[in-house]
């Protein structure tokens, strides 16, 4: 399988590159960051399946055209605006999913935002994620501890990755080479490995949760009102923009740790917005969240012989 349209993600196309249509698996969980790419991974693995080629995709065959034209039967993306999704819309998703494929061997449902399944909805998927055999689902969603522990066990979870810096500026300068250089390049370096953020700095747009997130980013090397100060700032965000906020800090801080070589403290901290992350999708209380996050940080970068007293020696460039 080449996912070859794929930006970056090296280690997940190593993943699939051997594998072909017999061996991909049934139920998958595709993870990352909020506009890392998850839809454009998933159509491409979607295509791949539909390819007539055993390594697709090859992008000329009669599938792969009807793929591309959003017009082949036994594809289908649900929840494409990442709305709540009830029972009742995963019951028809099953009923759905026992018909069986129009002109391929197998149909491939990919559904958008399935973090925000309630625990009703995960249950009702439970049974179909293994049969019928004739369909693939693609599971979307920020990170897998969205989902139940018994939705997890029945699917194979691949990851995107944040994209490097060099990579999302090449591709902003071929999508908008009106923009000056500098501007492309400070929207690379600024969105965390996200190329739909980076889209939205060059256009203007950044929304509340990342701007937010940037800024408890660069509080981290300044020091402890500051980090209170963004903490507090987090907890006035709605549900949806804390999510955002949460990515953007998750991406951030994968930076940071890869930057200082995986201290604990940034690994303890990345795992702690993680955490947040999965709860912003059911009810918990913003502000209580946020609260359990300064009390984190207090802990971990500014208490005693436990904690680890930053010392303002990493730069943000968030």
């Amino acid at each position: 399988m080449r996912l070859s349209h794929l930006l970056g993600n090296e280690r997940l196309k190593e993943e699939l590159a051997p594998l072909f249509k017999e061996d991909f698996p049934q139920s998958v969980i595709l993870e990352g960051a909020e506009g890392l790419g998850k839809r454009t991974a998933a159509f491409s693995m979607a295509k791949a399946l539909m390819c007539q080629e055993k390594d697709g995709p090859c992008g000329h065959c009669g599938p792969c055209v009807r793929m591309e034209a959003g017009s082949h039967p036994d594809y289908r993306l649900f929840n494409p605006e990442g709305g709540l999704i009830k029972v009742d819309d995963v019951r028809e998703i099953r009923r759905l999913s026992f018909i069986r494929p129009s002109e391929s061997s197998q149909k491939v449902f990919v559904l958008n935002d399935s973090g925000k399944m309630n625990p009703q909805a995960q249950n009702a998927l439970l049974k179909v994620l293994e049969e019928p055999r004739e369909t693939v689902f693609i599971l979307l969603c920020r990170q897998a501890e969205e989902l139940l522990e018994t939705v997890r066990s029945r699917c194979v979870r691949y990851a995107l990755e944040p994209l490097p810096q060099q990579v999302v500026e090449e591709e902003l300068e071929k999508r908008q080479p009106e923009k000056g250089p500098e501007a492309r390049r400070q929207a690379a370096e600024n969105c965390g490995g996200s190329l739909g953020r980076a889209l939205q700095l060059l256009e203007g747009a950044e929304g509340k949760g990342s701007a937010v997130a940037r800024r408890f980013l660069a509080a981290l090397h300044q020091g402890e009102w500051q980090v209170l100060t963004a903490c507090v700032e987090a907890g006035s965000l709605n549900r949806e923009e804390f999510a955002l906020f949460c990515d953007e800090a998750c991406v951030g801080l994968w930076h940071l740790a890869r930057e200082k070589g995986g201290e604990d403290w940034i690994l303890s901290l990345y795992e702690y917005v993680r955490g947040l992350s999965a709860r912003a999708q059911w009810n918990a209380s913003v502000s209580a969240m946020s609260g359990g996050l300064a009390a984190t940080c207090g802990q971990l970068l500014f208490a005693g012989p436990q904690g680890r007293k930053y010392d303002g020696s990493y730069r943000s460039s968030f």
